[in-house]
């Protein structure tokens, strides 16, 4: 399956402090991203409590595939950032490496997180709107699998499959309220509407950030 392209937040500039940060700033730069995480790791030992060198080495580990030490070093970056904005850049990029990974469960819980503290990043919404169509995707797969195995799941009535549709179509619309209200109202009417708990969940995630 092709993956979706992911964009990491840019580094944040190191104008000032210890030469070695604004050292890997510019290795990082040069996509001599070794070098720059030795410079990082250097800086962090003389200033342990610079956010923004906490940051940009994740960013370095990320771009190096040593994704789970960068995904750590950003939650070590968290409580040091000093507004929503520098946390939300923070949780965007541990969604966008996950993203990148297929990890799609938990790259859309950080997504949701970086769009709660900064709901007009259109990168992170975009991003947020595309990890969801894998999910969806999943769902659909995990559904397909769960009839073939002859579970004792009822499928969904072609009312249902009707309500999925017209919810989907307003979800294309950004209308995720609506969406939301529409499957609800379907699950009062048809319990096979169930099938698609995830998808409902997932809109009512969106609609919460847009309330």
């Amino acid at each position: 399956m092709r993956v979706p392209s992911y964009l990491l937040f840019l580094l944040i500039l190191i104008a000032s402090g210890k030469g070695d940060a604004k050292k890997g700033n510019d290795a990082y730069n040069n996509q001599e991203y070794a070098k720059a995480e030795a410079f990082y790791r250097t800086a962090l030992e003389a200033e342990p409590e610079r956010s923004e060198i906490y940051f940009n080495l994740g960013n370095t580990l990320a771009k190096q595939g040593k994704t789970e030490e960068a995904i750590q070093t950003f939650m070590e970056y968290l409580p040091l950032a000093e507004n929503p904005a520098d946390k939300a850049k923070a949780q965007y990029n541990i969604g966008t490496i996950l993203a990148s990974g297929e990890q799609w469960e938990p790259a859309a819980m950080h997504l949701r997180n970086s769009l709660m503290l900064n709901p007009d990043d259109t990168e992170a919404r975009h991003n947020y709107e595309k990890v969801l169509a894998e999910l969806d995707k999943k769902e659909q797969e995990e559904e397909q699998e769960q009839q073939q195995d002859n579970k004792p799941q009822d499928p969904p009535t072609a009312y249902a499959l009707e309500m999925k549709k017209n919810a989907e179509q307003l979800v294309k619309e950004r209308k995720y309220k609506e969406a939301f209200d529409l499957m609800q109202n379907a699950l009062q009417i048809d319990k096979t509407v169930s099938n698609f708990n995830d998808f409902i969940q997932r809109i009512g995630d969106v609609d919460e950030i847009d309330s």
